[in-house]
């Protein structure tokens, strides 16, 4: 017996497979660049072993994004990071946009593949005819 290949959830297995793994790169770039910024914020010692971590991780993701901004001092040892924050909104940003031309391609393959398997011929204007 042969195997029915349903072409719409084939184009739909792809394209949710291709979303998570955005999702999930982005999602790990906004994670350490948001720790990054609370741990500034908050005041964090840049000696202690994790927020070193965290700080040479997330050291890459910013560095188009480093000295764009001022960070100013809150009383000391507090920082607030604009330059992360812009980061942080910046990389939101190529997600979302990636993520909707994915969502745009492959939902119109899908209706494209369903209109021409379900179109008809097309009909004829009413009207009086053109001389």
């Amino acid at each position: 017996m042969p195997r029915v290949i349903n072409i719409h959830v084939e184009y739909m297995l792809a394209a949710t497979s291709v979303l998570f793994l955005i999702d999930l790169v982005f999602g790990v770039v906004e994670f350490f660049i948001g720790f990054r910024i609370i741990l500034k914020l908050l005041g964090a010692n840049p000696q202690a072993p994790f927020v070193s971590w965290v700080y040479e991780t997330s050291r890459p993701l910013l560095a188009p994004f480093l000295g764009m901004f001022p960070s100013p001092r809150l009383q000391g040892r507090f920082l607030l990071e604009f330059s992360a924050l812009f980061g942080l909104l910046v990389y939101g940003l190529i997600a979302y946009g990636i993520s909707e031309i994915i969502r745009f391609v492959s939902f119109r393959a899908i209706g494209y593949t369903t209109k021409t398997q379900t179109s008809e011929a097309p009909r004829a204007k009413r009207g009086r005819p053109r001389r």
